[in-house]
């Protein structure tokens, strides 16, 4: 292998250590991210459950009002009904007095109602109240975590990035430029080793898509110290020693 696909492999090697540390950093960013976000449901849902119960407790009041209008009136035709002279005036009272306890009965039933559906929006605000302190808890325990965890591979990550800055001022402008290229597009994978298929036959695939390789890219990379691209996935492609030291082929 040539000084620049050399500087290209311990590249990779480098850019592969750092995104594996980055990655495990980001795993404890997220795990914050989604406490933090079950949080902010959390609170939605309480707020939406609280601006119900207000509406919920309102109409309770209300009904238990009218309840209570309408009693009073039951009282006052009651009292009539005792003072009443004639039979047709006490019938009149007494047909308005069974309508008045009729709806009375059904306002009952409905303030009955009413007031259970405000324990039942009471129960689940405290209920999610109570999930709230332990998200919260949560979120409070992840981001120690990620904090502790940050420290604790601060130094590690600024020593592989010393390392893969040194291995990139070793190429050559255009080498570097291409290699940041396809890395970039790859998640950190910009070299593909170029694997021989058959060991009776020269037949290669790149090992990052499966795909042919042609006779001309290999005899390349065992004679020329030169980048050669993939044709389908774009990767820098390399041969292992055994292989790279062969002979190219007419």
């Amino acid at each position: 292998m040539g000084a620049t696909l050399d500087a290209l492999h311990r590249l990779q090697r480098f850019e592969m250590e750092l995104l594996a540390l980055r990655k495990k950093v980001e795993a404890k960013r997220r795990a914050v991210r989604g406490s933090e976000n079950r949080l902010k449901q959390i609170d939605a849902t309480i707020a939406a459950k609280e601006a119900q119960l207000k509406r919920d407790q309102a109409e309770a009041d209300r009904v238990e009002l009218d309840r209570k209008t309408r009693e009073a009136e039951i009282a006052r035709l009651r009292e009539a009904l005792n003072r009443t002279k004639t039979n047709k005036e006490y019938s009149a009272i007494l047909t308005q007095l069974n309508t008045d306890k009729a709806d009375a009965a059904k306002l009952e039933e409905h303030v009955l109602a009413m007031f259970g559906v405000v324990d039942e929006g009471k129960a689940a605000i405290g209920a999610l109240s109570e999930s709230r302190v332990k998200e919260a808890k949560r979120t409070e325990t992840f981001v120690a975590e990620a904090a502790r965890f940050e420290a604790s591979v601060r130094d590690e990550i600024e020593a592989v990035e010393a390392k893969r800055r040194a291995a990139a001022a070793e190429l050559p402008p255009s080498a570097l430029r291409i290699f940041e290229r396809v890395s970039e597009k790859h998640d950190g994978e910009a070299m593909a080793q170029a694997l021989q298929v058959d060991p009776r036959r020269e037949a290669f695939v790149c090992d990052g898509c499966h795909m042919s390789l042609t006779l001309e890219q290999i005899n390349a990379l065992r004679g020329r110290d030169e980048i050669q691209i993939c044709g389908t996935c774009g990767r820098i492609l390399f041969l292992d020693e055994p292989v790279a030291s062969m002979k190219p082929l007419n």
